[in-house]
């Protein structure tokens, strides 16, 4: 097993880690999720099956296929379409409490210009 197998296995395996829950979004063919209406903007979010474009408050939209993780709490994502002829399925994983523990300010890293 790989680093990167042993984390994902240890934020989408079972049992989670404790202070974690665990969250199955699906969404049709054409549809789009609301980020902030379903509760996912703090979430770890794999794509599990699907084709999944996200919207950023920008404007900006990128793609991303089964395997991929997203971090949407570091992304100004604002919408989730399903743009594949499947329903997009994305396992989401996020803190019981949702009050930040780390210590980087939100707008650290490469993701502000998204």
């Amino acid at each position: 097993m790989t680093a990167d197998e042993g984390a994902a296995c240890a934020l989408f395996g079972d049992p989670l880690p404790a202070g974690f829950y665990r969250r199955v979004l699906r969404v049709a063919p054409r549809l789009e999720l609301d980020v902030e209406a379903c509760g996912a903007r703090d979430a770890i979010v794999v794509v599990e099956d699907g084709v999944a474009e996200l919207a950023c408050r920008s404007g900006i939209c990128r793609r991303f296929t089964r395997g991929s993780m997203l971090p949407l709490a570091r992304v100004p994502v604002v919408r989730v379409r399903s743009v594949g002829t499947s329903p997009l399925v994305l396992i989401a994983v996020s803190r019981a409490d949702p009050t930040p523990t780390d210590e980087f300010p939100r707008d650290c890293g490469s993701y502000v210009d998204c």
